[in-house]
């Protein structure tokens, strides 16, 4: 199965930290976050990875400096400017096989099992299947149990304010892109509101499986500090005897923690020298410091 992450957003609510790197490369713990989700879906049998890019494609080819990730192929798309979420699919339909396309925010984290995924969008014979929780998060799906079909999204249809949020991942059937507009750039809610109206969208609920989304700098800081992890503070990182810090911080790789540092529930990326002081609920990298 492929799996497409939908990378290519600008980040602007994780500002100013998508000034240094696009959302799906923030380190979680001692791996930018799309790895993580790759790693997950390795797991489930994912044979090949699609991502599509735009801003700061350096830092791109620095993480992924070849066309693979533990031996399984990745190939990416970079918009120059951003196409948004239905332009992103459209421009790799000519790469996708003709078999359903696992399609994934990047800026969320969940150990979804992508078998039942699959499984539910098999048995309703949909177009499209959306993963959907009904907790968490903003309910603007309309999601009716009796039949497992959506039946509104965002209230566009005047049929349900809302019962479910979307999840952040899909099943999409390859026939899907005969919905697209001519147009390069549209998002994919149009076209699934018109997949609504003709019964072709199903979803499945995954209230139980661990997720998270990185949307502010907020929400990034609580979903590190909240994860449980053996690699909390990496090996290459220095930190001198006269420092403090709490249990929860996450120090990257050849970090610099000095005397006189004291760090509450904070995250140093890589390569970072902290500066003597009091830290709190801050994200300190290279070249900014983030207070949350």
């Amino acid at each position: 199965m492929q799996a497409f992450f939908l990378c290519a957003g600008q980040g602007t609510r994780l500002a100013p930290l998508t000034h240094i790197l696009p959302k799906p490369l923030m380190p979680v713990f001692q791996k930018p976050l799309i790895q993580h989700a790759m790693d997950h879906y390795i797991r489930q049998g994912v044979s090949e990875f699609i991502v599509n890019t735009s801003a700061l494609p350096i830092m791109w080819e620095r993480a992924f400096p070849e066309p693979e990730y533990r031996g399984v192929p990745v190939r990416f798309s970079h918009e120059d400017e951003p196409l948004d979420s239905g332009g992103g699919v459209k421009r790799i339909m000519p790469w996708v096989k003709d078999e359903p396309l696992l399609v994934h925010n990047g800026d969320i984290l969940i150990d979804l099992p992508v078998s039942e995924l699959l499984a539910a969008h098999r048995r309703s014979g949909a177009m499209v299947t959306l993963a959907l929780r009904s907790i968490d998060g903003k309910r603007n799906v309309g999601f009716d149990e009796s039949t497992g079909r959506v039946t509104d999204m965002r209230h566009a249809l005047g049929i349900n304010p809302g019962t479910h949020q979307f999840a952040g991942v899909y099943v999409m059937e390859p026939a899907v892109a005969e919905f697209f507009p001519e147009e390069e750039l549209f998002s994919i809610v149009p076209v699934w509101l018109e997949l609504i109206k003709r019964g072709q969208v199903a979803g499945a609920v995954f209230d139980w499986v661990n997720w998270h989304e990185i949307g502010n700098p907020q929400s990034y800081l609580d979903t590190v500090l909240a994860m449980n992890s053996s690699q909390r503070i990496h090996p290459s990182a220095v930190i001198s005897r006269g420092a403090d810090l709490s249990e929860d911080c996450v120090v990257g790789k050849d970090a610099h923690i000095p005397d006189g540092c004291v760090l509450d529930d904070c995250i140093v990326w890589p390569r970072t020298h902290v500066a003597p002081g009091h830290y709190r609920r801050c994200v300190l990298t290279p070249r900014i410091r983030v207070q949350v």
